[in-house]
């Protein structure tokens, strides 16, 4: 059976990744630091120059693929789907035709070029302006009118850091909109694409907070979607703008038309995860992943074992799958984060919210870890350690937000 090579990190999509491929036998072989190396799956550890260094990383994967050293990744990040689509025509053509071409792997992981690509699969277009300059975001914004969303056009030269926030009014626009630095490395990027070098402005939605959708699955290039599955995000960090710290599974058949009529448009292959914000009977697609994402673990929860099929595929062409059969209500959260808010929400929430919270019928009750799993213990521990290292500055993180959302809905 052929090596997997896994790009390590600390985070929740390499750890699914790894866990699930690794029970079902598949070698995997880790490169750089972090947790997923200490998996009890793991068969070689080896070193690689730092993923979000570009001008470094591009060269040396490609030296590695031509070796025959390397046969398979796993698209864990936007940068390693973005790099293994650079060097597609490198792989072998089982596995090339499993890496969907640059163009579409653009048209996912740059937001404007989303947008007009999902507004021909008839999807309604958030409002979204991208100016080059504060004066024109100043413009754009009295336009489009407050609150606003500010967010990187792609995590590609911003970096993964910057998340974005919600602007209330010109005070804060003028205070946060302005051109990104380039980090080291990335310098090659930002020459390709220096639209990237500003950000977003988008119109505000108030269920972005607490209820964004989420059609996840997997696509053969030969066969079509595979499987897909519907979810949404009850809980997120930083608020409006961050990455799900709850995922909760739901069934919702429109939804989820409505996000493959997206994938089918933009992207031909992969594992995906589009997002959907309602907006009274309006779905609004707003991203595409084009890789695994944060909840990987619920929906391998809820059957859908997308890294196993997407192993399958790099061997030979695959039909569907029989959807599984509902399990009953599943959700996944972050432990850690999930754990610091409720202490910090506590004593703020109102007693009349639990009470509805306890009533609410469709709350889960089967809850799995993101961010690792107990058959796995060693990378759970560490990943999850590896959020507290620093602890002041990990709860100020955490606080700030909601004491700046608390200040901006009194006023």
């Amino acid at each position: 059976m052929p090596a997997v090579a896994v790009f390590d990190n600390y985070w929740a999509t390499s750890l699914a990744f790894a866990r699930n491929l690794g029970s079902r036998g598949v070698p995997l072989h880790f490169y750089g630091s972090g947790a997923g190396r200490w998996s009890r799956y793991c068969r070689r550890r080896l070193a690689c120059p730092p993923i979000e260094n570009a001008d470094e990383f591009l060269p040396w994967l490609r030296q590695r693929v031509r070796s025959g050293e390397i046969t398979r990744v796993a698209p864990t990040t936007d940068s390693i789907a973005f790099y293994t689509s650079v060097l597609r025509d490198e792989f072998a053509p089982d596995v090339q035709r499993t890496i969907a071409p640059l163009a579409e792997i653009e048209n996912c992981l740059i937001k404007p070029r989303f947008c007009a690509a999902s507004a021909f699969a008839g999807a309604p277009a958030l409002e979204t302006a991208a100016p080059d300059s504060v004066g024109g975001a100043v413009a754009a914004a009295a336009s489009l009118g407050y609150p606003l969303i500010l967010k990187p056009k792609s995590h590609l030269v911003a970096g993964y850091a910057e998340r974005g926030r919600l602007l209330m009014n010109e005070a804060d626009l003028l205070r946060h909109y302005r051109r990104y630095t380039i980090p080291p490395g990335q310098e090659g990027i930002a020459a390709a694409y220096p639209e990237l070098l500003w950000p977003l402005l988008q119109r505000y939605v108030p269920s972005a907070r607490n209820r964004v959708y989420s059609v996840s699955g997997i696509k053969d290039a030969d066969g079509g979607v595979l499987g897909a599955c519907v979810s949404y995000k009850r809980e997120q960090w930083p608020p409006d703008v961050g990455v799900s710290t709850i995922q909760v599974g739901h069934e919702d058949s429109r939804i989820l038309e409505a996000g493959l009529r997206v994938v089918n448009r933009v992207l031909s292959r992969g594992i995906f995860e589009v997002e959907l914000l309602a907006d009274g009977d309006a779905l609004y697609a707003i991203d595409l992943n084009p890789r695994a994402f944060g909840f990987l673990e619920l929906d391998i929860a809820r059957g859908y074992e997308l890294p196993w099929l997407w192993f399958r595929s790099t061997m030979a062409p695959q039909t569907p799958i029989q959807p599984p059969k509902p399990q009953g209500a599943i959700e996944a959260r972050n432990l850690i984060m999930h754990f610091v808010r409720r202490i910090a929400g506590l004593g703020a929430r109102p007693r009349m919210a639990h009470t509805e919270e306890r009533r609410d019928a469709s709350r889960s009750r089967r809850v799995v870890s993101m961010l690792g799993s107990w058959s796995d213990p060693v990378p759970m521990i560490i990943s999850n350690g590896y959020l507290l290292r620093h602890p002041r500055s990990f709860l100020r993180s955490q606080l700030a937000p909601l004491r700046t959302a608390g200040l901006a809905k009194a006023t």
